[in-house]
């Protein structure tokens, strides 16, 4: 009895080891890998962190495999994966990569010092240990936005005071040059972070009609609601601070009132999911006191005004 008939077509059968790369931990809370990943380094360490191999995947194959990375040829057992994308770029320098997963670091070149210029978008992911076989299976790993675009608009109530952009210069401080391999910030020295664009601004503000001001765009690392990140304006002529603000207790009160899905979500978790922001300071015509502050859509008002 003949059985020629009989065929196995497992063309179709699902096969391999894949980590499939989201974005969706943003502040609108959809999926943007496809529109925002342009490459995966996944680092690969054993069970105890030890480091195993890294493996490039460029924006092509990752888009032909639906942002899916293939872990092929490991030894079964038990493995972590650190995931970044972004970090070919010149901008930035990786260390202790080849040792254990405590020793990696990822730094922006310069940092510790002054950085002028736009960042290259930045993410980071971190599979804890799963176990590695033959068989086929598919893990998720959620990405997060490390990277962020601030849009600074300096302006006064009053049209008697002229700002010259100059006479100006505005700078963000902050502790967040390094990072370890879970995305958290490695204590170092201070970078400061330079606009990479500055220019004169005139907005028609819907309480004090037309204002002209200066706008700064700057670009930072990961914000973090513990660390002391300043923004701070400066009149380069007379060599005055023109006010000293600390960014995550502002931010963080613009925070602590956003809703997303529902529900009320902390302040380090805003900080992480929003990657842009423009912020509006409304100074009094003599420059010494904040009126008002708006972030993005929110405003705050200071009922006594606060002195910079």
């Amino acid at each position: 009895m003949s059985c020629s008939w009989v065929k196995d077509d497992i063309d179709d059968c699902p096969f391999g080891f894949w980590l499939k790369l989201h974005y969706t931990y943003n502040i609108l809370d959809v999926e943007a890998a496809p529109k925002y990943l342009m490459d995966a380094y996944v680092y690969v360490y054993d069970v105890d962190g030890d480091y195993i191999k890294r493996i490039y995947v460029t924006r092509d194959d990752l888009k032909a495999n639906d942002y899916r990375v293939r872990i092929e040829g490991l030894p079964e057992g038990d493995y972590q994966f650190v995931v970044w994308s972004g970090i070919g770029n010149s901008q930035y320098a990786v260390s202790g990569d080849t040792k254990t997963i405590d020793d990696f670091r990822l730094s922006l070149v310069g940092a510790g010092g002054n950085y002028e210029g736009e960042l290259p978008p930045l993410y980071h992911g971190y599979l804890q240990t799963v176990h590695y076989d033959d068989s086929y299976a598919q893990h998720d790993v959620n990405l997060m936005k490390n990277t962020n675009h601030l849009a600074c608009l300096v302006v006064t109530v009053s049209d008697q005071t002229v700002m010259n952009p100059d006479d100006y210069s505005m700078t963000i401080t902050a502790d967040n040059g390094t990072m370890d391999a879970y995305n958290k910030i490695v204590p170092d020295a201070n970078t400061i972070f330079e606009p990479f664009l500055k220019d004169s601004v005139i907005i028609n503000d819907s309480d004090y009609g037309e204002l002209h001001g200066l706008q700064f765009n700057i670009m930072t690392l990961r914000l973090m609601a513990s660390s002391n990140n300043r923004i701070v304006l400066t009149n380069t002529k007379t060599e005055q601070t023109v006010f000293n603000i600390s960014f995550a207790e502002y931010i963080g009160m613009i925070g602590a009132f956003y809703t997303n899905l529902g529900r009320q979500i902390p302040v380090q978790e805003y900080l992480d999911r929003q990657d842009f922001y423009t912020i509006v300071f409304y100074l009094s015509a003599d420059l010494d006191q904040l009126i008002q502050l708006q972030v993005n859509s929110w405003r705050l008002r200071a009922n006594n005004h606060l002195k910079l």
